[in-house]
């Protein structure tokens, strides 16, 4: 694409060109002709006003047509290069879709007990219906994200992790075992635990923190930080 605007640059300054060059033809050639209409005999002043009048009317139009037909080729070329760096700029620039992290899912509300990260039945279908959609977009990476409330770990000898980091990232890592147990590789997940830093209602109501407790899946660009 980049070539094209090139060439196509080239090509305006060369029809600039071609008219100008044409323009300066027809300019010697009328001034020819003025010479050799005086030659055959003189004529009185009045005639001879009346020829270089008309030759300069003459002269002056067809300056003018050349400029307009110039003005004219030149608007259309430059609107169509205009469309074109548009066009690059909607498929390659910044801010389009493929530039953006596209959350896949949201495993919440209710999808994770308290202190809970083993996937049931539903999660493990829902997480494998993903498994498609990811693989059609083989140049972004995966990225999993876990969450908790903000209730503290029970203390119990019985626990599994330290906290609610630790419980987070387990939850993440549950979801990327299922993505790759249905043919997701596992160089292109990342995943990472948030614990209870962010919150997306408050941890004050048991509603709140059900939709807290949730694991997010996200596809991003390969170029871009997340």
């Amino acid at each position: 694409m980049r070539k094209f605007i090139i060439v196509l640059s080239l090509f305006i300054f060369t029809v600039s060109g071609i008219i100008t060059f044409k323009a300066l033809g027809i300019s010697s050639t009328n001034t020819a002709i003025k010479n050799t209409a005086k030659a055959p005999q003189p004529k009185s002043p009045s005639s001879d006003e009346a020829v270089e009048s008309g030759l300069r009317a003459g002269e002056q139009a067809a300056n003018r047509a050349l400029v307009d037909e110039l003005e004219a080729t030149i608007a259309k070329l430059e609107d169509k290069l205009s469309n074109n760096n548009k066009e690059m700029q909607g498929n390659a620039g910044p801010g389009t879709s493929r530039d953006k992290a596209k959350v896949l899912s949201v495993l919440g509300s209710g999808a994770f007990s308290p202190g809970q990260f083993v996937l049931n039945e539903d999660l493990a279908a829902a997480v494998k219906a993903l498994a498609p959609e990811i693989m059609s977009s083989p140049d972004h990476r995966v990225i999993i994200e876990g969450h908790t409330d903000n209730v503290p770990i029970n203390t119990s000898v019985e626990k599994r992790y330290e906290d609610n980091m630790e419980l987070s990232f387990l939850r993440a890592k549950a979801v990327a075992r299922t993505l790759t147990e249905n043919g997701i590789p596992l160089d292109r997940i990342s995943v990472i635990g948030y614990g209870a830093t962010r919150p997306v209602d408050s941890n004050k109501t048991r509603e709140g923190r059900i939709k807290n407790r949730r694991v997010e899946i996200k596809l991003v660009p390969g170029d871009r930080e997340f």
